[in-house]
């Protein structure tokens, strides 16, 4: 049965709904649209931004002082400033894409201590030495940190900082305080240890021949006639008198243990650790000698023509119950005694225990 004609209201009706819903179509095409444009302009937005950050940290990056590389996990080195580049002493085609180790090698390379694995998570700081090509060595405190490569991997950002001059400067300083401590300890005319540096090692070694039950001796000696050395020849002649001696009696010793100082004036001591009586007296007859055949002229003495010296020689086995400030006045008092019997000679302050014949020798 054919259809019934469409009246016109019908086509009227039916033309309005197709235009509504043609409307809308296009009102949420033109909101499509809008959010599109939208979206768009936000993307552009931040991707302007990412660039201008980008450019503003390659500045920073190029520009820092420091030198600074960008290293993938696999060793690859991503990005290197210029200062990293000096560093290296490489130009940039020779460094980027390269494996950091065949680049520098500062002792952690291969290893478990290679920033590439200890700086994985947390920030490291290690102190380094490098070797240039041309031999030089520089000083830097290496800080790696963790980031994401540009690829997205994962790698370290490494900064070399130059503390070269810094370390130049503490050794120096640490040169000179050691002059300086040396200085304290040494007298500075005849070059040997002084009356501070004597008095400390004293208590040292009767505290340590105490402990290994040791005997322990010591030569106190007074250059004869000294004052009139100097009313004679003269206080410049004087001093290298004293040099001169110093040197002979540092010339009589011969362990490591041993020491000549200089105890004040004219006055010398020889301190002698694990040496009896015997050994001492045997040790003053050396410098005596020496001293002799220095042949500096003395008019002036009564006992020679040529400069002698007089020695109080004195051993005691340190105790707890001593002083070492006992072993200086036998000493003291063996050279007063000396000067009494005519001077150029050595007085023994006192006799040998029983027991002193098994201890060692002078050598």
């Amino acid at each position: 049965m054919p259809d019934s004609p469409t009246s016109p209201e019908d086509l009227i009706r039916q033309l309005e709904d197709n235009n509504r819903q043609l409307r809308e179509t296009c009102q949420n095409q033109q909101e499509n649209q809008d959010a599109l444009e939208q979206l768009i302009g936000d993307t552009n937005a931040k991707l302007l931004r990412s660039e201008m950050l980008s450019m503003e940290l390659e500045q920073v990056f190029s520009a820092c002082t420091d030198a600074l590389w960008v290293i993938r996990e696999d060793g690859v080195v991503v990005r290197a400033n210029q200062a990293m580049l000096d560093l290296l002493q490489k130009p940039a085609s020779e460094v980027l894409g390269q494996d950091c180790s065949s680049l520098l090698d500062y002792g952690r390379c291969q290893s478990d201590l290679c920033p590439l694995h200890t700086a994985k998570n947390n920030q490291q700081e290690f102190d380094i030495e490098l070797q240039s090509a041309s031999g030089q060595t520089s000083y830097h405190i290496l800080t790696a940190a963790p980031l994401v490569t540009l690829d997205g991997r994962p790698g370290i950002v490494g900064q070399f900082k130059d503390i070269t001059s810094r370390k130049q400067a503490e050794e120096e300083l640490a040169q000179a305080n050691a002059a300086l401590k040396r200085m304290a300890r040494i007298d500075g005319l005849t070059q040997i240890a002084n009356r501070r540096c004597f008095d400390e090692t004293l208590q040292q070694e009767w505290r340590r021949m105490a402990r290994e039950g040791k005997p322990l001796s010591l030569l106190l000696g007074d250059i004869d006639y000294f004052k009139r050395f100097n009313d004679h020849y003269g206080h410049q002649l004087g001093d290298d008198c004293l040099r001169l001696i110093a040197g002979a009696l540092e010339g009589a010793i011969l362990r490591p243990a041993d020491l000549a100082a200089r105890y004040g004036g004219e006055e010398f001591v020889l301190l002698l650790p694990d040496v009896n009586l015997q050994g001492a007296l045997q040790v003053g007859e050396r410098a005596q000698t020496a001293i002799q055949q220095l042949a500096i002229e003395h008019q002036a003495s009564e006992v020679a023509k040529i400069v002698s010296m007089s020695f109080g020689a004195t051993c005691l086995q340190p105790t707890a119950e001593q002083s070492h400030e006992q072993l200086v006045a036998l000493a003291d008092k063996a050279l007063y005694q000396a000067k009494e019997q005519g001077r150029n000679r050595i007085i023994p302050a006192l006799p040998e225990r029983p027991d002193d014949g098994q201890q060692k020798a002078a050598p």
